[in-house]
C-alpha cells in the first residue's frame, strides 16, 4: 500500500515538471536606416539597425518564442542574419 502512494507521488511530480518551466515571448523591433559615418577624413553611409553597427544582440533561452519586426527604411532590399 505504501509503495503505491510513493509511485503515485513520483508520477504526479513527473507530470507537474513541465509546468515549472517558464517560456517567454521575446519581442524585438528593428529599424533599418542609413547613417553617415566619418572615418579617416571621409564620410560614407552605412546600413545600421536601431542606429547601431553591428546591430543589437538577441537574447533568448531554449523554449522561448522570438518575434522580430523589421522595418526597412532604406531604398534597397536586405537580409537579417
Amino acid at each position: 500500500m505504501e509503495l503505491t502512494w510513493i509511485k503515485l507521488l513520483v508520477f504526479m511530480a513527473c507530470l507537474s515538471f513541465p509546468l515549472m518551466v517558464e517560456c517567454r515571448d521575446r519581442h524585438y523591433k528593428f529599424d533599418v536606416v542609413l547613417k553617415n559615418i566619418s572615418r579617416l577624413c571621409g564620410t560614407k553611409p552605412i546600413v545600421t539597425v536601431n542606429k547601431q553597427f553591428p546591430g543589437p544582440t538577441l537574447y533568448a533561452r531554449e523554449g522561448d518564442r522570438v518575434l522580430v519586426k523589421v522595418v526597412n527604411h532604406v531604398k534597397y532590399n536586405l537580409s537579417i542574419h
